[in-house]
């Protein structure tokens, strides 16, 4: 794509008189064929996963998969229980999908959650985004997460023939 075609791109979406140049637009609500880039830890303490779409019309699009497992606010007001248990339930279905065991302690210890899931590095996965409204900020909708595994082999590489070196013709 040369750089007159991503202007134009851009300034589809862009009104230079009064839309924010450091804004960041996250990825509409969809399904999406995602590979993990790399596995963080914030500086609200939160598990982030950095995931970029590699298939479809929003191909290299990122999204920053950010899950906290705090129990209170950072007020100090007790969470809710089913946002907590929300979070666990997507941290759990995000390692199932990405292959990844998630240790005792590292429900413990948001640094031992992060070295679990480096091990995700590179991998695919499907995610269904949907977005809700935030009333109090609603340039920050809202995100639900749904994921699936992806095979690795699509070719189903289990079910090739064995080739031996005395198959080979040289």
């Amino acid at each position: 794509m040369s750089l007159r075609d991503r202007a134009k791109n851009v300034m589809d979406n862009f009104d230079a008189t009064k839309d924010d140049i450091n804004g960041y637009e996250g990825l509409p609500a969809g399904d999406y064929h995602m590979a993990v880039e790399n596995v963080q830890r914030t500086d609200n303490d939160q598990l982030s996963i950095k995931s970029q779409v590699i298939e479809g019309d929003s191909t290299g699009r990122i999204e920053f998969i950010n899950i906290g497992l705090d129990e209170v606010t950072a007020a100090g007001k007790p969470l809710p229980d089913f946002v907590i248990d929300r979070n666990i339930k997507t941290v759990a279905r995000l390692a199932a999908v990405l292959g990844v065991a998630i240790t005792d302690d590292a429900w413990d210890d948001m640094g031992i959650m992060v070295h679990v899931f480096n091990q995700a590095v590179g991998k695919q996965f499907t995610m269904t985004l949907k977005l809700r409204e935030n009333k109090k900020n609603p340039q920050y909708p809202y995100k639900e997460y749904e994921f699936e595994a992806v095979k690795d082999d699509p070719f189903e590489a289990d079910k090739a023939p064995e080739v031996s070196d005395d198959d080979v013709p040289f």
